[in-house]
């Protein structure tokens, strides 16, 4: 299913008119897919947003789980079809999404997030809410934003440092000198 967004305007004071959200959820069935890798991650120019339910592990997304030979192939063709269409995982690899009720399975990354290059530099954070939803899944948090808004990546920015002013610091904060210890207070520290 895909659902497009319409911004006359531009999305985030941008060119781009349109936003697509693609949502899947992918059922086993032997080695038939029920969403094809093609479908689910176009080649599209405007920014696209994929929140699939995959239920197939991948390193990438659960990068400490044993995958099996079967986990292995299912799996590889979403995510070489991410790469070869520069999608990117939004997903903290190894954090889960699943928590069966039951105690013969363990916890999983199954719900999984991507984005294309265009909406890629609008990603802000992805959080799983851990509060109960009465499924054994829980739901997602992806918030975007405008990199306007976003505060910049700290960074050295030696071209506009005062060099000058940096280089009075020192003799600005100097402090009186220590008195030295004297012998009463010297052996007490020994003890």
């Amino acid at each position: 299913m895909a659902v497009n967004f319409h911004s006359p305007e531009g999305l985030f004071d941008t060119s781009h008119h349109l936003c697509r959200l693609y949502n899947a959820y992918y059922i086993p069935s032997g080695h038939d897919m029920s969403v094809s890798p093609l479908a689910l991650f176009p080649q599209h120019g405007f920014p696209t947003l994929v929140l699939v339910d995959l239920n197939i592990p991948h390193p990438t997304s659960d990068p400490t789980r044993f995958l099996s030979i079967y986990d292995q192939f299912i799996s590889s063709p979403y995510f070489d079809r991410t790469s070869a269409q520069f999608f990117s995982l939004l997903n903290t690899p190894g954090v889960s999404t699943r928590f069966p009720f039951t105690t013969n399975h363990h916890p999983a990354v199954l719900d999984l997030c991507f984005t294309n290059y265009a909406l890629l530099a609008y990603f802000s954070t992805w959080n799983p809410l851990l509060a109960q939803t009465g499924s054994d899944q829980t739901t997602l948090i992806v918030v975007l934003s405008t990199p306007l808004l976003k505060p910049p990546p700290w960074a050295h920015n030696c071209k506009y440092t005062d060099w000058d002013y940096i280089c009075l610091l020192p003799e600005m904060t100097l402090a009186a000198p220590l008195a030295l210890p004297t012998p009463i207070q010297t052996r007490l520290l020994l003890f």
